[in-house]
């Protein structure tokens, strides 16, 4: 087993080429049969350096296809056990799977698309640092969203209820626009 991690590990650190999609493939299969094993903490270090490699070749392209296998090799990563992936690395994932699904589109295309509410998530806002807010699921990882592409009389008011001490949840569209705010409770 640690040899085929150690390969998954070498192909990732190659540059990006024609071969990639495949290979990033080829290792989501091998995550999804082998996500009962438990791994050693050499080889969960491996797989975690060949998914961040991955991302790291995708997630400045500007082709949303083009993002697309990395997009699709974290949100497996993020449903590993914590046998195959630890707590740690799943926080990465998700600040990763954030950022990605924030690059999607424009703000005027990520309006246009934030109908759906399958599409919209709920999350508790923990702090706000300039126009940064700090956002917390249900299932208590944390990311952050930047403020600046939402609208500016909704991003005063999130702001004033949270210097308030009120407890803030926030719906998000698909890229990451905040589409509203909610007081929850006072602190």
């Amino acid at each position: 087993m640690e040899d085929r991690v150690q390969q998954f590990h070498v192909d990732a650190q190659r540059p990006r080429d024609t071969k990639t999609p495949k290979e990033i493939e080829r290792l989501r299969k091998f995550l999804f049969k082998n996500q009962e094993y438990r791994f050693t903490e050499r080889e969960q270090s491996h797989l975690f350096s060949a998914v961040q490699a991955h991302y790291a070749a995708h997630a400045d392209l500007p082709d949303e296809s083009a993002r697309e296998p990395a997009q699709m090799l974290i949100d497996d990563a993020l449903k590993m056990p914590f046998t195959v992936f630890t707590t740690s690395h799943k926080k990465t994932f998700l600040k990763w799977h954030a950022k990605l699904s924030c690059e999607q589109g424009d703000g005027k295309a990520a309006a246009a698309n934030s109908g759906p509410a399958e599409l919209q998530l709920e999350y508790q806002v923990f702090d706000l640092n300039g126009n940064v807010l700090s956002c917390m699921t249900d299932e208590g990882d944390e990311f952050t969203v930047d403020m600046a592409s939402s609208d500016a009389d909704l991003a005063g008011q999130l702001r004033s209820k949270f210097e308030e001490g009120a407890a803030i949840t926030v719906t998000l569209d698909p890229g990451c626009k905040i589409l509203k705010a909610v007081r929850t409770e006072n602190s």
